[in-house]
């Protein structure tokens, strides 16, 4: 493998003595309390254990293993030190398995140094002459070592001693008992202390006990006595390279070479030590000696192979490996780095091959594993890549660069959740991973988990606080959560560590554009040009702030010079210091110089594509607006001669989007309708490409035009019930995406089936809106296709201004959105929390509001929709109940109260969710009958929400309601907290369970994130969409939000689909829910509840009862309230504990207010006007 940068060499040096000092350790006899305590801290070094895990790997690699050292691991393992001694355990025993070393140790799979060694050797008496016999064993043959005069007279017996315990020694060595060896080659110094190839064979023991300066000193004495020894020169080397002391390495491996030039292991251990300091040119040079002495040297051909790659040359760096393996073929070690330089000259299939072979000769090798995956995943070849990552984990479960790219991989596939979980366990065997952390934050991002996405980031910027990547991705996500300022800051960071990110200047600029700093947006666009001219992004997001803002204001580029002082001056361009219409045309204008049709085919496109949006947004001011349409339509088709179907598919429908309305507003029919068909055509086939389910999602929510679109043409076409069931197929796509989404099977009708939902007396009116038309489906009982209440649109020859059915309908919900925004913000709002309020407001002086041009608004919307159609379509048949599914925005509007009230009308959000309620209630029994007067009732009442006004008629409604049921539970105030809220919902199983939840407390609808829709409980406690969708709410008949506003309270528009708390219920269980769809005075509400449940109780379905509740609040009267407070007193008020303080009160006070009115007075309709009663809905399965 590569050799480790320098920077890592002391730890992993520190590590290799820490282990060679608990081995020498336990050979002396250390128990578990010298063993631990040598460890200290290192016990629980996540670190150290993964050192020693490649460590082992390096060891089980070689052909031959040290024995000695296989068995002082196994020792170590039988002290007690925990994982560590597991780890030695199973080093150890897999070293034993191997043949034991004679002559050779390679240091890493990067290196082999070489060593030598002495063979015992019959020794003569020392008379003076030549000494005989003296063979020195060498690393790769056998030599005769220098001879030296003799220094000391021995007789025969001390030298058939000194012999005998070398020999000895020699065959402890081989056998791996190095401590043994160390005592027999001492008995031989005894009786010849000038034995230098005993001090040179002592030396190599301590050598593989890891008892390195004392090697040194027995290599020390052997020079002392043979100063021309070149193997001790070459071993001393080898023991101080260890050590660290490169320097004097070197100088041990050049007194070798002075002696002896052509030693070509001293030349290659030489090149090692060189290499390792980083002086690589000259390591190359000693490599060139060996392999001019020795030819087929192949570890120098290979560490000469390595040398060359750090320097950047791979093409030579390859040339040396090959010639490694022209004489070792099955040298892996030179198959992995070959491997590795081809793919650093980017020739990733060669690299695969090598990787291959490398494999071929040493499966287990996870590096290798590893190192493939990387060249796959560069190739695009996803899905292998993994598995090559897999291989690697399979051989090393802690490899935590393989988990953090294998979660790329994952990522890049659109798997986002398992690449969470890869990203989560890299993490988990290196929690620094600052990558890993900023890589989990991009998949969380791209989940829509925002915050737990900005957790991930901070926890990057905490291993690695300069990173300029993830500032700016934690931008984009504060952005995206609204939270501009925050965002803001993130891209000053960004920008402090990189200055020219012209991507963060450019977010920068949205940023502060979304907080309606428009010049201040407009000078950070002009930095990310400054930086990158051709950025069309920039010049498209700076003509928009440059079109909505009034005037130039030169401050803001001095004071952005001031906030970042280290930027470049910018000067002011003139021709685009124009604002409004023209300075956006200007701007975009200004982009098509830099960004030209042949080098920058995308920016200009989108830059034509945008002028094109100008000029048509423009003409909707103004009353020529053909003209600026007109240029709208050449501009889209300047736009896609570059932004074409097959280059660019998405921009190319993301044009189409935008022509194919404006040639409908010209009444150019005929053209646009083959724009669409076209468009419909590209969006299925780019569709059906997606790989995943997540990118295929990406792509619906991106393009739901299309989906929309599908319908229109289909019934165009005539295919009446395939429009329908694509209108269907598409609903409960998105609902199950909100509500399931790791659902893939995705349920939805056929027309048969959606059949089941219907009887004589009942009919299904089913909406769908598409950017282009408005079409409604009446479905009756068995008839073989729906009815379609057909759009008109303009024809080409007209000249008049009148508007689509579409068209009129974007208009109303406009003006809707408008008054209803205003009148939340205004104190006309404000309940007031006594019934003389409902005098004020029947016959007193208020402004003109969204209340009071309420029946207006509904007369209209009856038109748009063209009831009266829908009436004529079902006349003259026994259709007294409709079932209302409605699409997109219709969901936010009282559709039920644009009927005749002879209907008994309920709602659903498609018709799979009615199927599955209404197969669900076939197994219900009568004791889950919400009818009953025993069924269980829970009552969340009045929660003490932080930040939300109190409803003060919420304690009287609920006091009322609980005495109409025998078996009740209440959660009231401050108790209504989430966990006992959740739990009491659950705690019960269907058999016994509670079959009615009446919750009079807020609700919330959230546009941005739907699953963040939440039952606001006590303090800051929420129950979530999301949260709801993991309950169990199947014993459920009738869950009551009568309190809760479901309609949207912003500007927002719904492009997919409506997907709220109701929904949540409906598809999670519950038959039916009662909501509203805007906040009715708590008085009116109230009244109309607890009527409601007396009806329920007196045999009535929900949908009945709530009609007939309805019914009987806009016809109330003081006269009528009267005769009820008196009937409730008579049934209930006797059965009331004493103590009960809210109801009491309240009914002998309302009975002495009634009572002293005047007859006339008493007779006034309380709640005729739709604001009281045309919001309360039901949606569910059974009318």
């Amino acid at each position: 493998m590569r050799r480790l940068p320098n920077r890592q060499y002391q730890r992993n040096l520190e590590y290799q003595q820490l282990l060679e000092k608990l081995l020498a350790g336990v050979s002396q006899g250390w128990n578990q309390a010298l063993v631990l305590e040598h460890l200290g801290s290192r016990v629980d070094d996540r670190f150290f254990r993964a050192w020693l895990r490649d460590y082992g790997g390096r060891l089980r690699q070689l052909p031959e293993a040290n024995h000695q050292l296989a068995w002082q691991l196994v020792r170590l393992s039988r002290v007690g030190c925990g994982e560590i001694g597991e780890i030695a355990a199973e080093i150890g025993r897999d070293l034993l398995s191997k043949p034991a070393i004679e002559d050779e140790v390679g240091a890493d799979l990067g290196k082999n140094p070489i060593k030598s060694q002495a063979a015992g050797v019959k020794l003569t008496p020392n008379t003076g002459g030549e000494r005989k016999g003296l063979g020195e064993e060498g690393d790769l043959q056998h030599e005769t070592a220098p001879q030296s005069a003799p220094t000391i007279s021995l007789s025969k017996a001390d030298i058939d001693q000194a012999e005998a315990w070398f020999n000895q020694g020699y065959q402890q060595a081989i056998e791996g008992d190095f401590l043994a060896a160390v005592a027999s080659y001492d008995k031989a110094l005894q009786f010849k202390p000038d034995y230098h190839q005993a001090w040179n064979n002592r030396g190599l023991a301590l050598y593989d006990l890891g008892l390195l300066e004392e090697a040194i000193s027995s290599y020390d004495q052997a020079l002392n006595f043979q100063p021309d020894f070149l193997q001790a020169w070459n071993n001393r080397g080898l023991a101080l390279h260890d050590l660290g002391l490169l320097e004097e390495a070197i100088s041990s491996y050049d007194q070798a070479l002075n002696f002896q030039p052509d030693y070509h292991q001293a030349w290659y251990n030489r090149g090692l030590a060189l290499s390792d300091l980083g002086l690589l040119e000259e390591a190359i040079s000693s490599y060139d000696q060996a392999l001019n002495f020795q030819p087929d040297y192949h570890q120098a051909w290979y560490n000469r192979g390595l040398a060359l790659s750090d320097l950047g040359l791979l093409e030579e760096a390859i040339s040396s490996y090959d010639q490694a393996l022209n004489f070792q073929p099955d040298y892996h070690q030179a198959w992995y780095n070959r491997g590795l330089a081809l793919s650093d000259l980017g020739l990733l299939e060669e690299a695969i091959s090598s990787y291959d072979q490398a494999l071929n000769f040493k499966p287990d090798l996870h590096q290798v594993w590893y190192s493939r995956g990387n060249a796959l995943y560069k190739l695009g070849l996803l899905e292998e890549a993994i598995s090559s990552y897999d291989q690697a984990l399979n051989f090393k479960p802690d490899y935590h660069q393989a988990w953090n790219n294998r979660g790329n991989a994952l990522y890049k596939l659109g798997l986002l959740e398992e690449a969470i979980s890869s990203y989560d366990q890299a993490l988990n065997f290196k929690p620094d991973l600052h990558q890993a952390w900023n890589s989990r934050g991009l998949a969380l991002y791209k989940l829509g988990l925002l915050e737990e996405a900005i957790s991930s980031y901070d926890q990057a910027l905490n291993f690695k606080p300069d990173d300029d990547e993830v500032w700016y991705s934690r931008g984009l996500a504060l952005s995206d959560l609204g939270l501009l300022e925050e965002a803001i800051s993130s891209y000053n960071q960004a920008l402090n560590f990189q200055p020219d990110y012209h991507q963060a200047w450019n977010n920068r600029g949205l940023a502060l554009y979304k907080l309606g700093l428009l010049e201040e947006a407009i000078s950070s666009y002009d930095q990310a040009l400054n930086f990158k001219p051709d950025l069309h992004q920039a010049w498209l997001n700076r003509g928009i702030a440059a079109g909505e803002s009034p005037n130039y204001n030169p401050q803001a580029a001095i004071f952005l010079r001031r906030q970042f002082p280290a930027s470049t001056p910018l000067l002011p361009n003139p021709a685009l210091t124009q604002r409004s219409y023209k300075g956006k045309l200007l701007s975009f204008q200004e982009g098509l110089k830099h960004c030209p049709q042949s080098t920058h085919p995308e920016g200009w496109g989108m830059l034509h594509l945008c002028i094109g949006n100008a000029h048509y947004f423009q003409g909707r001011w103004e009353r020529n607006y053909r003209e600026y349409w007109y240029q709208a339509v050449d501009e889209y088709h300047q736009a896609l001669i570059t932004l074409t179907a097959e280059t660019f598919p998405e921009l190319h429908l993301e044009v189409l989007q935008k022509l194919i309305p404006v040639l409908f507003g010209l009444g150019r029919n005929t053209e646009a309708k083959q724009w669409r068909r076209e468009g419909l055509e590209v969006w299925r086939q780019l569709l059906n490409s997606q790989k995943t389910s997540f990118q295929k999602r990406r792509l619906e929510a991106k393009f739901i035009s299309f989906s929309q679109i599908e319908v229109d043409v289909l019934v165009e076409d005539g295919e009446l019930v395939q429009a329908l069931e694509a209108a269907e197929r598409h609903k409960n796509r998105y609902l199950t995406w909100i509500l399931n989404a790791q659902k893939e099977n995705i349920l939805s009708p056929s027309y048969a089936e959606i059949q089941q939902l219907l009887n004589p007396t009942t009919a299904i009116v089913y909406w769908h809106l598409s950017s282009f038309a408005l079409n409604t489906f009446i479905i009756k009982n068995q008839s073989t296709k729906p009815i379609v209440i057909k759009p008109s649109l303009p024809n080409s020859s007209s000249t008049s201004e009148e508007l689509t059915g579409i068209q009129q309908l974007e208009a109303w919900v406009n003006n809707w959105d408008r008054q209803y925004q205003d009148y939340r913000s205004s104190k006309e709002k404000a309940d007031y929390p006594l019934a003389p309020s409902i005098k004020r407001e029947v016959g007193g002086n208020l402004p003109p509001s969204w209340r009071d041009s309420l029946p207006e608004m509904l007369k209209q919307l009856r038109d748009i929709l063209d009831i009266p159609a829908i009436l004529s379509a079902i006349k003259n048949e026994s259709i007294q109940n409709l079932i209302l599914i409605p699409h997109r925005d219709l969901h936010r509007f009282p559709l039920h109260a644009l009927f005749p009230d002879n209907f008994t009308i309920t709602y659903l959000p498609s018709a799979q969710i009615g199927i599955n309620l209404r197969q669900q209630g076939d197994g219900l029994t009568g004791a889950n009958d919400c009818r009953q007067t025993t069924v269980p009732l829970l009552s969340v009442e009045h929660p003490n929400s932080e930040d939300l006004e109190i409803l003060p008629y919420a304690e009287i409604e609920s006091a009322a309601i609980i005495q109409l049921f025998n078996n009740h539970t209440r959660i009231v105030g401050n108790n209504a907290e989430k966990q006992r809220v959740v739990d009491t919902l659950q705690a019960k199983s269907l058999k016994n369970g509670h079959s009615i939840f009446h919750f009079t407390g807020h609700g919330d609808y959230n546009f941005q994130r739907p699953k963040q829709s939440a039952l606001a409980l006590s303090g800051k406690d929420k129950l979530t969409l999301e949260e709801i969708c993991q309950l169990n709410l199947s014993g459920y008949q009738l869950v009551n939000l009568a309190a809760c506003e479901t309609a949207l309270t912003g500007k927002q528009t719904i492009d997919e689909e409506y997907v709220g708390l109701v929904s949540a219920f409906l598809y999670h269980g519950v038959t039916n829910v009662i909501s509203t769809l805007w906040t009715v005075t708590d008085y009116a509400s109230s009244l109309l509840m607890i009527y409601f449940y007396w009806q329920l109780k007196k045999g009535k379905s929900p949908a009945v009862a709530l009609a007939k509740a309805t019914k009987w609040l806009r016809n109330l009267t003081d006269y009528k309230l009267e005769r009820m407070y008196k009937v409730i007193e008579q049934l209930i008020i006797a059965r009331l504990p004493p103590d009960e303080k809210p109801l009491l009160p309240h009914l002998r006070n309302e009975l002495l207010r009634i009572q002293n009115m005047e007859l006339s007075q008493k007779k006034q309709k309380l709640f005729e006007k739709p604001y009281y009663w045309a919001a309360f809905t039901i949606t569910g399965s059974r009318i």
